[in-house]
């Protein structure tokens, strides 16, 4: 899939890139051919971890509920516009502290049932901490003073991870419940994501106003996490290919000088759901490993906003 998609993408950018090399007056380096941005924001968003059991019909068992609220980040990107319709960008972004979450953790051990009979919730809950970094290349379809209309190919990666510790818990249809000791860390988890993609991109001024926009889109993204229990010494992880993502982003900047200008940015990004599969481990007098295909699913979205200054030098 990759190899008939891709080609085109990168075809279009090789031929915009001759056609720049057409254009002698275009020095390779010269005072605004290179930007630099930083910025400071929040993250929040969700992620599903779930389970599912292909000997039962592939219903679910189990899913896992991560959600996090306003993780402080710091932001930054470089571009070089090596040509008037080409360009090369480089960026990333990184959590400077832990945030507040909550998770749930439901199963449906009784098949005939469809609400859930086990449950547990932890609002001791952490997003430790969350990073990205992204490699890019563009292709200037239109490069006007005024405006922008471009494609994009790149690849980005992602990384978080969580800790859960104490809660409450109501086993069985409400046959058990209780308390787990608060300091007590019942469940880590972390997740990654590798995703290859494509998009489009353009920006509008007017006087001293820009605004801007992105999408990104991606069939071949491939996720894995891990899921540590360690009250049960079990460890499971999960490894999904091929997984459907997309990505929108908007942003308002001013211009304050010619080569300056402070912005609004505003990221959402959403990972599809997609089964894979799962290795459980489990540690102890009865060690063993078994990897089980088509058991496994993660679901992310989150939301980013930013605001930062940009400089042209």
């Amino acid at each position: 899939m990759i190899q008939r998609i891709f080609p085109p993408a990168f075809a279009v950018l090789t031929v915009m890139s001759f056609s720049a090399v057409a254009d002698t007056d275009h020095e390779i380096v010269n005072s605004e051919n290179f930007s630099a941005d930083a910025g400071l924001g929040i993250l929040s968003g969700q992620t599903k971890e779930l389970v599912y059991l292909p000997e039962e019909g592939s219903r679910k068992a189990s899913q896992l509920d991560w959600k996090y609220d306003n993780a402080p980040i710091v932001k930054g990107a470089f571009e070089w516009n090596a040509l008037p319709r080409l360009s090369f960008g480089a960026s990333g972004w990184t959590t400077i502290a832990s945030s507040d979450g909550h998770m749930d953790d439901y199963d449906w051990s009784d098949e005939s049932q469809k609400r859930w009979t086990e449950h547990s919730s932890h609002g001791n809950t952490h997003l430790e901490y969350a990073n990205e970094f992204d490699l890019n290349v563009k292709g200037w379809i239109f490069n006007e003073p005024g405006y922008r209309l471009g494609v994009m190919a790149g690849y980005h990666e992602s990384r978080y991870s969580f800790t859960a510790k104490g809660g409450s818990y109501n086993y069985d249809n409400g046959g058990y419940t209780g308390s787990f000791p608060a300091g007590l860390t019942g469940i880590s988890y972390k997740q990654r994501f590798k995703v290859p993609y494509i998009g489009l991109l353009g920006d509008y001024r007017y006087a001293n106003f820009q605004f801007g926009g992105a999408f990104k889109y991606s069939g071949w993204a491939r996720a894995s996490d891990e899921d540590e229990h360690h009250d049960r010494r079990t460890t499971f992880r999960g490894d999904i290919r091929n997984q459907s993502y997309y990505s929108l982003a908007g942003n308002v900047a001013y211009y304050f000088t010619d080569n300056a200008k402070v912005y609004v940015e505003g990221v959402w990004s959403r990972a599809m759901n997609k089964k894979g599969s799962m290795t459980l481990h489990a540690f102890g007098d009865d060690d063993f490993s078994a990897t089980v295909p088509n058991s496994a699913g993660i679901d992310s979205r989150s939301f980013m906003t930013t605001i930062g200054l940009q400089y042209k030098f």
